[in-house]
């Protein structure tokens, strides 16, 4: 690759600028790390709070099948109430009826009702054993939630003070990140925070030097020599190839 010259006297002050700007970034890539390490949940945390999750649908069902039995097996006994007393109604005008044709109509009356009462008990039935199996799975799901419930807590407790605390580190580096940001250019500063959205986290990148070539540190282009010369002689450069502000670096 051609001569790459030094930076002249005027230009010292951008370098400096570009120096300081990439201390911020690196204050700014801290800060979305401990952003992200907030966001996200312990291991353990989640894989509780997805067992009790579970375990709460799981319940919900039960108790809206269980309505659903009760249901039916209220209807049923209401019917057999209701029948019941429709046959000893009947038995009694039975006993009232002065001849053999009413008497035979009433015994047939009576042995309909019969029958279907006999035909409710049987429905009845599963529908009482479906219910004891309900209770059953529902006193099984609670013993389960009574059991994770406090170690969810314990847990969301731990991870809120985890949380504070990483706020509390946050909010260090944002007042440090501010600090830093005054001895910044406005306009070279503004257009950093513009690529560093764009890139999703980084506006400024090294050049790094293999023999006579000039790479991009963040897209690992190599850079034409007039490019290459602007960023060392510190000019205000942005990567042909990927846009991020180039700083030449320490050496």
């Amino acid at each position: 690759m051609g001569n790459v010259n030094g930076a002249d006297a005027p230009q010292r002050g951008q370098l400096e600028a570009l120096k300081a700007l990439y201390a911020l970034q690196e204050k700014d890539l801290e800060i979305d790390r401990l952003k992200k390490e907030a966001e996200s949940l312990p291991e353990e945390l989640v894989a509780v709070k997805a067992q009790v999750d579970a375990l709460e649908r799981e319940l919900g069902d039960l108790l809206e099948r269980q309505a659903e039995l009760r249901k039916a097996y209220t209807r049923h006994s209401l019917d057999i109430e209701d029948l019941t007393a429709k046959e000893k109604q009947a038995e009694a005008e039975q006993r009232q009826a002065q001849s053999a044709r009413e008497q035979t109509q009433y015994e047939n009356r009576i042995q309909q009702i019969k029958d279907r009462i006999k035909e409710l008990l049987e429905l009845s039935t599963p529908i009482m054993e479906a219910m004891e199996e309900v209770e059953a799975q529902i006193a099984r799901v609670e013993e389960g939630l009574a059991g994770l419930r406090p170690r969810l807590e314990a847990l969301l407790q731990e991870n809120a003070l985890r949380v504070e605390a990483l706020e509390v580190e946050i909010q260090k580096l944002r007042e440090e990140r501010e600090a830093m940001a005054q001895g910044i250019p406005a306009s070279v500063l503004k257009e950093y925070e513009a690529i560093r959205r764009a890139r999703k986290g980084t506006g400024i990148v090294r050049i790094l030097r293999q023999g006579q070539v000039f790479r991009c540190e963040g897209c690992n282009v190599v850079l034409p020599t007039h490019v290459a010369q602007k960023v060392v002689q510190g000019q205000l450069t942005r990567c042909p190839s990927c846009g991020r502000l180039l700083w030449k670096g320490e050496g």
